[in-house]
């Protein structure tokens, strides 16, 4: 945890330096500023968790520090250093939400022990925004939200992979299998523990995956995985399927790693490959490639004779000898399995289950042209046919007033999955069809509606308070959601709000 500690006395700015440091609190990184103009030109570069600050001080005092740093949405915790004769200055510090204040001169062992107890509310805040993080986190690498439309800043992002590399592993449960056992991923985890220093886990009750993510200094090899999963890797017929991908220095393509690690996963299922890591080819272009495509035939219902004339162009780059024909084979099976993944849909529900079987089977026959073809106008007829088939204005009627009735809770796309029975990625597709929009953008958008008309009708509550009426259990995130779809922060709205 990261220390700022002001006083315009150097032998008591860096008495109280060392003390903290001999003690080995939380707070392992300390910065020293002289006065309060300096602790803001410390804060341009350095975001500490708790501020320490002395109340008189020249140029700037302490509370005019502090209300300036709250402005400026800099740090939102304090402690004040007051002598006895400044027991007023410390009640009016109350009003600005200040923790704690210590008594000059200062006593070791009530410093370390106000140190103590504040670091470990703070070991509790990360702990909860991590959590938080990583469910947007989720959004984007499941669900295809993109990054730019979710509250998650880039800082946010290299606070939870602070090392250049990660790796997605995905393990996916067939449909009589329940989720990963807690404690075969709980020896996984341990067996992976010395290899990556940052592990996080997330899970999908609709695709049935649990995915890991794994952030460390090198990229996890296939002996690491290997030696994590043990004998559960080898075990055929497990009911449970397994994959991976990794990159380096490339945080905001973390969808990409997912759909390669997805890819591979297809790879061990269908065609036997017992590579788990990084995925060789750039599957995610074709893929993104085919989606497009699909998308495009059923927007403006193109004909299947114009599909099969489509596809020729694309068969010209696998035309030749039989091993450009099994690439394609496999290439092209791999990306219709990543789309019926995600859309939630099972090869047998179109092929049956007998042509699914012999269509994926690894010992299947070479993949023809006109075979291509044929296997991708089924998959549009198909999807023709549920399109017109779901009620999708009703299907989003459902969802927005499960919204308006439950916008106070942890909403996440999972829940209102689960409760109006339909796959997250189908709801996804529906807001972006039907309202043009993701539905976290929604959620937001409504939850922000909410707490502006609550501002409005009650000017005197605290923003935290507002904050955790809509949804928000953190205030700051209620802060940063706000000031990145209004583009200006709750105070300001309320001072313009005020004006009118």
């Amino acid at each position: 945890m990261r220390l700022l500690v002001v006083d315009d006395e150097p032998i008591i700015l860096n008495g109280i330096i060392r003390m903290i440091q001999k003690a080995h609190t939380p707070f392992i990184e300390i910065v020293g500023a002289a006065d309060g103009i300096d602790a803001l030109q410390k804060l341009a570069h350095f975001q500490p968790d708790l501020i320490l600050t002395d109340i008189h001080m020249p140029e700037m005092d302490g509370l005019a520090l502090i209300k300036e740093i709250q402005e400026l949405n800099l740090c939102n915790r304090f402690v004040i250093l007051t002598g006895y004769g400044d027991f007023a200055y410390a009640r009016q510090a109350l009003r600005y939400q200040v923790l704690d204040y210590l008594l000059k001169p200062i006593n070791k062992d009530e410093l370390i022990s106000v140190l103590g107890r504040i670091g470990s509310t703070i070991e509790e805040e990360q702990e909860r925004t991590v959590a938080r993080d990583l469910l947007l986190l989720k959004e984007h690498i499941l669900y295809n939200t993109p990054l730019e439309e979710l509250p998650l800043r880039a800082e946010q992002l290299q606070l939870l992979l602070p090392h250049p590399c990660t790796t997605i592993i995905v393990f996916q449960a067939c449909e009589s299998e329940p989720p990963l056992a807690a404690e075969r991923l709980e020896g996984i985890l341990h067996a992976l523990g010395p290899v990556s220093q940052k592990l996080y886990i997330t899970q999908s009750h609709f695709l049935r995956q649990t995915v890991l993510i794994a952030n460390d200094t090198h990229i996890l090899t296939d002996d690491e995985l290997h030696r994590a999963y043990g004998e559960f890797i080898h075990t055929k017929d497990s009911g449970y399927c397994m994959g991976a991908s990794g990159s380096k220095n490339d945080k905001g393509n973390m969808r990409n790693l997912y759909i390669e690690a997805m890819a591979s996963l297809l790879f061990n299922r269908y065609f036997g490959s017992c590579g788990l890591t990084v995925f060789k080819e750039n599957i995610y272009s074709c893929y993104d490639n085919l989606v497009h495509y699909i998308e495009h035939s059923l927007q403006h219902q193109i004909s299947i004779e114009q599909i099969e004339k489509d596809m020729q162009p694309i068969l010209l780059y696998f035309s030749g000898d039989s091993d450009c024909q099994s690439k394609l084979r496999e290439q092209f099976l791999v990306c219709v399995g990543l789309y019926l993944q995600n859309v939630g849909l099972a090869p047998e529900a179109i092929w049956g289950e007998q042509a699914a079987a012999n269509l994926f089977s690894s010992s299947g026959a070479v993949l023809e042209d006109a075979r291509v073809a044929e296997i991708l106008s089924q998959l549009i007829r198909y999807l023709r046919r549920t399109n017109d088939y779901q009620p999708n204005i009703q299907a989003i009627d459902k969802i927005v007033a499960f919204v308006e009735q439950n916008y106070k809770l942890d909403l996440s796309l999972d829940a209102v999955a689960d409760h109006v029975q339909m796959h997250p990625n189908y709801i996804s597709m529906l807001f972006r069809k039907e309202m043009g929009l993701t539905f976290l953008h929604y959620l937001h958008t409504f939850r922000l509606a909410k707490a502006k008309q609550i501002m409005q009708e009650n000017p005197e509550w605290p923003i935290n308070t507002i904050a955790e009426l809509v949804g928000y259990e953190n205030p700051r995130h209620f802060f940063k959601v706000f000031k990145k779809f209004e583009n200006i922060t709750p105070g300001q709205f309320r001072l313009g709000n005020a004006s009118c």
